[in-house]
């Protein structure tokens, strides 16, 4: 039971006691108030009475005048009994009411019985004891007199009884509010969010309590923004370029050893070098702080464009520049190319006597070798000094499939449900499974064959199909669970589709609609989502958490747009990126990024998953980081859904 139930019961039960015990005092002293008056009543009418009638007692003819007199006291109905009797003891004359009273109950009559006294007097003729009178006063209008006092300190009691009830829940209020607080804000910090309590009250011994509650959130929250502060510090020194602040050559070669490694997400896009044309001239001539200008210029064209197209832009040295389009098709490539060219034109600075930058890109897959990558995109630079626009794609070798035909097959996709899946468990170190994250493989018109993942989801998001094709997914998922099925499975969200409030509704209305396994669904959200779609984040967690189902946030380092946003968001997981995780063990500085990132997501009781584990070395390294749970062909290679 609530401290607040027991407080109010022990204060209600106290309140009951003295409003009864007020009730039965009163009325039982207004009894014996009663008792007296009736007792001299009845007194003070036998006295009367009895020397009105003494010269008529003892004398026949006057006994009519006695019964006359004694029916006019006697019909007043204030007495219950007359007796007249001679000095032998014999009754002269008796009159009697009856003793019970009208319009008062019998139980209070038994609770508060009034007994009235009989008085006597003696009846004298001259000097002589003509006889002797008893009178009897009724009880009914003692009782009535009783009755309507009881009613009057019932109401006027009762009123004090609920003018006491509300001042004993607003003092409840006062005390337990306070109280009540604090146990919310201990709940908080177990849970990792240590905001402090505002309204801190006026009492001393509640404003210690709540103050000594506040200086605990106070430091803890200090502890964690010290480790949080301590990560994007090592994540900006070890991996961001100081002078432009973008992603370092380290930070690049993480980026494509993950994206290389990462073979079930079909890894597609291309990769873009620029160059200052200049840089060498402008250094000569202008010296070193001109030249800062001249590489901060094309670093700030480079985010302000690649923003526009969720490009990731990396400074690899000197005036050499690197951006990264994922999921981009030719033609998208092509206009991020002819935006970056004009823009390169509008700089015509005298200083910049070999032009102010040029541009090499080359196409990659999930069959692209990393090294012959970067061999295209120089290639591509080289020429691309010497053409109109100076910007060049490598030679492309293999087949291109048209967007016509993309439609075609997005839209027999979507009508003939022709996807398959596969999974691939999410493990514990003690071998147990967290969940299956789950693979689509899209058939082609033979059914046999599968459309190439690289392309396909390069143009899904071209061609605004990203949302369907999840939704697709997802039904596809329901589908296969078994009823009643304790496993949990994991499904990826396209950043598009979260950037489209519409999409995120559908999902979350289709999970409600097979409520029975929204506990088994585990949503896994890019983090670039974080910076790009915020808010559609926040709602998505949000619903998800409503549902009982369970929300992952992966590719987490790659920014450090994460770091604000985990307190909030409070995902379930949070998976590392592999760039991480590739040949961690040899790398110190992966090692202790790797084990801030962790002791931050523990610090908000956050789950945290490597994916894209390879050997057991790696495996190891990250259980002595603490990692939590691990994924890749290491652990288990994907396979396909099992058959009930």
């Amino acid at each position: 039971m609530s401290l607040t139930k027991q407080f109010s019961i022990g204060f209600l039960f106290v309140l009951l006691l003295v409003f009864f015990g007020t009730v039965y005092i009163n009325v039982n002293s207004f009894r014996e108030y009663v008792e007296s008056q009736l007792s001299s009543h009845s007194q003070d009418t036998a006295t009367s009475l009895g020397l009105s009638i003494s010269p008529y007692v003892g004398d026949d003819n006057g006994m009519p005048i006695v019964e006359t007199m004694i029916n006019a006291i006697f019909d007043s109905g204030y007495y219950q009994r007359i007796v007249l009797r001679d000095t032998a003891n014999n009754v002269i004359l008796e009159k009697e009411n009856p003793s019970t009273p009208e319009g008062v109950p019998n139980w209070f009559r038994d609770l508060f019985p009034l007994n009235p006294p009989t008085s006597e007097t003696e009846i004298n003729s001259g000097w002589n004891i003509a006889g002797v009178m008893s009178v009897t006063s009724h009880p009914g209008k003692g009782y009535a007199q009783l009755w309507e006092n009881a009613q009057s300190t019932f109401r006027f009691t009762l009123l004090l009884f609920i003018v006491g009830s509300f001042l004993l829940y607003a003092i409840l209020r006062v005390i337990l509010t306070p109280v009540t607080a604090v146990v919310r804000a201990s709940e908080r910090i177990s849970a990792r969010d240590f905001s402090e309590i505002n309204d801190v009250p006026h009492t001393k011994e509640l404003n210690l309590m709540v103050r000594a509650i506040n200086k605990m959130a106070g430091i803890l929250n200090k502890q964690h923004n010290e480790l949080t502060a301590q990560a994007q510090s090592y994540y900006q020194s070890a991996y961001q370029d100081t002078l432009t602040k973008l992603g370092n050559k380290l930070a690049l070669d993480n980026r494509l050893a993950r994206l290389f490694a990462d073979k079930e997400m079909a890894p597609a896009g291309y990769l873009v070098i620029i160059r200052l044309s200049s840089l060498g001239h402008v250094n000569e001539t202008e010296g070193g702080q001109t030249a800062d200008i001249y590489i901060n210029t094309l670093a700030h064209i480079l985010k302000t464009k690649g923003a526009q197209v969720n490009a990731e832009t990396y400074r690899v040295r000197g005036g050499d520049f690197v951006v990264l389009l994922e999921n981009a098709n030719e033609e998208r490539c092509c206009n991020f190319l002819n935006d970056l060219s004009d823009e390169f034109m509008a700089q015509t600075l005298p200083v910049y006597t070999h032009g102010f930058a040029h541009i090499g890109a080359a196409k990659f897959n999930e069959l692209t070798n990393k090294n012959q990558l970067l061999e295209n995109a120089d290639a591509a630079l080289t020429t691309a000094k010497n053409t109109p626009k100076r910007w060049q794609l490598a030679s492309q070798l293999e087949k291109r499939i048209s967007q016509n035909e993309w439609r075609e097959h997005f839209d027999r996709i979507i009508r003939d449900k022709a996807v398959d899946i596969v999974r691939q468990p999410v493990k514990n170190f003690d071998e147990s499974h967290m969940y299956y994250e789950c693979f689509a493989r899209f058939r082609s018109n033979d059914s046999e064959k599968h459309l190439p993942m690289s392309e396909l989801i390069a143009e899904s998001e071209h061609l605004h199909y990203s949302g369907e094709l999840d939704l697709l997914i997802l039904k596809k998922i329901l589908t296969l669970l078994a009823p009643n099925s304790s496993e949990n499975v994991g499904i990826n969200i396209s950043p598009l589709t979260i950037a489209e409030r519409v999409y995120i509704e559908k999902f979350i209305n289709l999970i409600k609609q097979h409520a029975n396994f929204a506990k088994n669904i585990v949503v896994e959200i890019p983090e670039i989502c974080l910076q790009n779609a915020p808010e559609n984040v926040h709602y998505l967690a949000e619903s998800l958490r409503n549902l009982g189902s369970k929300l992952t946030v992966e590719r987490v380092g790659t920014s450090i747009a994460a770091f604000s946003h985990l307190r909030k968001l409070r995902p379930n997981f949070i998976k590392l990126d592999g760039s991480f995780t590739r040949n961690i063990h040899k790398s110190e500085d992966n090692q202790f990024f790797v084990r801030s990132l962790v002791n931050i997501a523990h610090g908000l009781n956050i789950t945290v998953i490597a994916e894209l584990v390879e050997d057991e070395n790696e495996a190891q390294t990250l259980q002595d980081l603490f990692v939590d749970c691990v994924q890749g062909y290491a652990i288990s290679e994907p396979c396909a859904w099992p058959m009930a």
